[in-house]
């Protein structure tokens, strides 16, 4: 819905499609997955105003005392996560149309009451394993183009503790060249096992700087190295294509993020899993490394984490403490073995 909006001086003064520019400039330095939730936030804010009949010309821009009316219908209904994203979105608004932004100590004080009225957290999704990858491709059809796309996705995903939008398209039909890796983003194997690096153009904390991260060969059918040529070879994909599209009736088509996620909560729904979000597999691959044993400052290397923050992700407590803690006595018994053959040497 639009507002009528009335312009600084200085934007008055400029032609309407100087204006449409700047603003379409501004909004490129939101991702694609940001500005679909800033469009599904700002529908819910005008839903909102719909309901007690704001008029339009009250909305945007937004006063204080309205912006917390509508932060404070979430109370005791949604996290102050949530009230903050459509927050976010109406923000959004502002900086697009060089209004200003009335959130102040007021809103701050709302919020802080929807976090305390905030229902109980829902139950940590679970995070993705290599078992469950091993299900798509028991449960997949080989021979498909759209399958073996979506069965690369879930391995790379996992193992390279990739963000789903990072990867890929928001549109079936088009891509951003400079958002999503391309089949020229695959580097060359570099390893005896063919692990390969994977070059993103653009990742959610570099964002244009982009990331290099390394694919690894694994054992088994979750296996992202097989995963990938099964992939490429079936879909023939030219080197400017994007790197997780498959062919449909011989037309090139992206895989996109909410298509993917049906196809595999479709599959571990069957076999009893929850429905995992794409979040689920950038923490199911640390988790899965650390499981295996991988050092974690290693698996913070790998998945680009900038902090320690990547620790609180580590879904299976009771797995990760045994498997570290119980080797507490071989490893005394290997040293006490060490130090008595040391001892008896001549």
């Amino acid at each position: 819905m639009s507002c009528p909006v009335r312009g600084t001086r200085f934007e008055t003064a400029l032609p309407t499609r100087v204006l449409e520019h700047t603003r379409s400039v501004i909004e490129s330095s939101w991702a694609a997955s940001t500005l679909s939730k800033h469009k599904s936030g700002l529908a819910s804010f005008h839903r909102w105003c719909d309901s007690y009949a704001v008029p339009p010309d009250r909305r945007l821009p937004a006063d204080e005392p309205l912006l917390c009316a509508f932060a404070a219908s979430f109370a005791g209904r949604q996290q102050r996560t949530t009230v903050q994203n459509a927050l976010s979105a109406v923000r959004a608004w502002h900086i697009t149309h060089d209004q200003p932004w009335h959130g102040s100590l007021r809103l701050a004080y709302t919020l802080r009451g929807v976090d305390n009225l905030a229902p109980p957290h829902e139950p940590a999704r679970l995070p993705v394993s290599a078992r469950m990858i091993e299900i798509l491709a028991e449960e997949l059809d080989a021979s498909s183009g759209l399958d073996a796309c979506v069965l690369a996705t879930a391995s790379c995903s996992l193992w390279g503790q990739l963000r789903l939008g990072e990867a890929l398209s928001p549109w079936a039909r088009s891509f951003q060249r400079s958002a999503i890796p391309s089949v020229a983003s695959l580097g060359s194997p570099s390893t005896e096992d063919d692990s390969r690096p994977l070059t993103l153009p653009w990742t959610k904390t570099s964002k244009a700087e982009g990331a290099v991260v390394m694919i690894c060969r694994q054992t088994g059918t979750s296996d992202p190295i097989s995963c990938l040529d099964t992939h490429l070879a079936l879909n023939r994909l030219p080197a400017d294509a994007p790197l997780f599209s498959y062919r449909s009736e011989g037309r090139l088509q992206c895989l996109t993020r909410k298509h993917f996620l049906v196809v595999v909560n479709r599959i571990w729904a069957s076999h009893g899993f929850p429905r995992v979000s794409g979040h689920s597999f950038r923490i199911g691959g640390t988790t899965e490394l650390l499981l295996r044993g991988v050092n974690p400052d290693i698996v913070k290397m790998m998945g680009r984490w900038r902090s320690d923050a990547f620790l609180r992700y580590w879904r299976f407590v009771e797995g990760l403490i045994p498997l570290h803690a119980e080797r507490l006595g071989p490893i005394k018994a290997f040293f006490a073995s060490l130090h008595t053959a040391v001892g008896a040497r001549p």
